[in-house]
């Protein structure tokens, strides 16, 4: 058994160390860059308000719309790469809260699922010419299951700690530019800290997770480890209206591997930044809350750097 005490100062130096990280990718289309096809199976800043709170026993159902615009342009072995990317993606959630208690904090488990369609262009110029692709497809995305969710409240803070693991279920085709599978397996333990003070309206979240990447069984690609971090700053300036920043880091730490990779270590890496609202609202006895978040992306390396939108749909039963 952990005591409260050990998990309240673990929680809080690893939420403090997170928003230190702070203040100092959907990406990419070709094999050629970090991370196969440039994209981590963590969806960039999907985390953001009151990432630390786990609410009451019930269920927290999540519907996201995502909207992403980014171009890469590159310096290959090969020669100069240029490349855009267009996603929409429609994500559906859903999070039990069991009134069953591990170490102190409730127990929950979820799974999420979504539909992406995506519109790729690429060109890639060497001393023999430039060649040209493009695609798209809509199709949907490998399932997303977290089995192990286990959440702390103490005052003021909130805390919660979870693993997810990313099923190989989605559409995929090694011969297409563009897939909404990804073909291999994925796993990452996260913490998510949350401090939100009643009385002055301020809420500062953040969630930390290390992507594992398995080895694409089909090319034979294993993408390397990526550290991500969501976070996000705000005010309630009046009661359910919460206004602020919000935004995220993608870092990867470990080169790519495999018999698959051609080009050699290449890290990805990729900022992004801006506005976010969250409205609470109520159906009845049913808590619904709307978030709107825009992100710029700045700083990228090895991926794609663009603009995303995201409007987000909670409701608590």
């Amino acid at each position: 058994m952990v005591r409260k005490p050990a998990l309240q100062s673990v929680a809080t130096g690893a939420a403090m160390a997170g928003l230190v990280v702070a203040g100092l990718t959907l990406a990419g289309l070709t094999p050629a860059k970090a991370v196969e096809n440039g994209q981590s199976p963590y969806l960039k800043g999907f985390r953001d308000f009151g990432s630390g709170v786990l609410p009451k026993p019930g269920v927290l159902i999540r519907n996201d719309l995502y909207i992403y615009s980014g171009k890469d342009n590159s310096t290959l072995p090969q020669g100069k790469l240029a490349a855009a990317l267009h996603s929409y993606a429609e994500i559906l959630s859903a999070t039990v809260i069991t009134p069953y208690q591990i170490w102190g904090g409730n127990y929950a488990f979820a799974i999420r699922g979504a539909a992406s369609h995506l519109y790729a262009d690429r060109s890639l110029t060497t001393a023999k010419g430039t060649s040209t692709r493009d695609g798209k497809m809509t199709g949907f995305n490998d399932i997303v299951i977290n089995p192990f969710i286990v959440g702390w409240h103490n005052g003021n803070w909130h805390w919660n700690v979870v693993t997810t693991v990313w099923l190989p279920t989605g559409d995929y085709d090694s011969t297409r530019l563009v897939n909404t599978g990804k073909n291999y397996w994925a796993w990452s333990p996260q913490f998510a800290a949350t401090y939100f003070n009643p009385k002055s309206g301020w809420e500062v979240s953040g969630a930390l997770s290390y992507v594992i990447n398995s080895e694409n069984t089909t090319t034979h690609y294993r993408s390397g480890n990526i550290l991500h971090l969501d976070m996000a700053v705000g005010r309630m300036l009046v009661p359910g209206f919460t206004l602020g920043m919000a935004g995220y880091v993608v870092e990867q730490l470990t080169d790519d591997g495999g018999r698959g990779d051609t080009i050699g270590p290449r890290r990805a890496q990729v900022f992004g930044l801006g506005p976010a609202a969250r409205i609470r609202l109520n159906s009845g006895d049913v808590p619904v809350t709307l978030v709107v978040k825009y992100a710029r992306e700045f700083a990228a390396q090895n991926t794609t750097e663009g603009d995303s939108a995201n409007l987000s749909l909670r409701i608590k039963f």
